[in-house]
C-alpha cells in the first residue's frame, strides 16, 4: 500500500527544468563558446609561431657550427647538421639543399657565405638567411628566404 501511493505520488509530481530555463542554459553556454574558441585559436597560432621561431633559431646555430668547422655552407644538408644537434627534426629545411616544404622556392646558393634554414609548424615559416641575417617568419610560403 505505502508502495502504491509513493509510485502515485511521483507520477503526479511534475518536476524538471522549464523550456526558458533550457535556452538560458544554452544562449550562456553559446556566449562563452563565442569568447573561448577564438582565444584558444589565437593562442594556439601563437604557439605555432613561437615553435617555428625556435626550430629555426636551433637550425641556424647548428649551421653556423657547420660552417666554421667547414670553411663554408657548400654541401650542407640537414641530415650533416644533426651530427652537431641531433634534436633537428624534418619540420626542418635548408633551403637549396635538395628538400624543400610544399611551396617553398629553392633559391639561396650555398657557398662560402651563404645559406637560408627554415622550420615551418602550423601555418608559420620561420626562417633566417645568412648566419647574421635576422629571423623573419611568414604564412606564405613563396616568401620564405627572399
Amino acid at each position: 500500500m505505502a508502495r502504491r501511493r509513493t509510485l502515485h505520488r511521483l507520477a503526479s509530481e511534475e518536476s524538471g527544468f522549464t523550456l526558458i530555463e533550457l535556452l538560458i542554459t544554452m544562449v550562456i553556454l553559446s556566449i562563452l563558446l563565442l569568447v573561448a574558441v577564438p582565444a584558444y585559436l589565437q593562442y594556439q597560432d601563437t604557439a605555432s609561431q613561437s615553435a617555428a621561431k625556435a626550430d629555426t633559431r636551433e637550425l641556424a646555430t647548428a649551421a653556423a657550427i657547420y660552417g666554421q668547422e667547414n670553411s663554408g655552407y657548400a654541401g650542407m644538408t640537414l641530415a650533416r647538421l644533426k651530427v652537431y644537434d641531433g634534436g633537428l627534426t624534418s619540420a626542418m629545411y635548408i633551403n637549396n639543399s635538395g628538400v624543400e616544404a610544399a611551396g617553398v622556392t629553392a633559391r639561396v646558393a650555398l657557398d662560402g657565405s651563404h645559406f637560408c634554414v627554415y622550420g615551418t609548424v602550423g601555418r608559420w615559416f620561420a626562417y633566417q638567411l645568412d648566419p647574421t641575417g635576422l629571423l623573419e617568419t611568414t604564412t606564405t610560403a613563396s616568401a620564405v628566404c627572399t
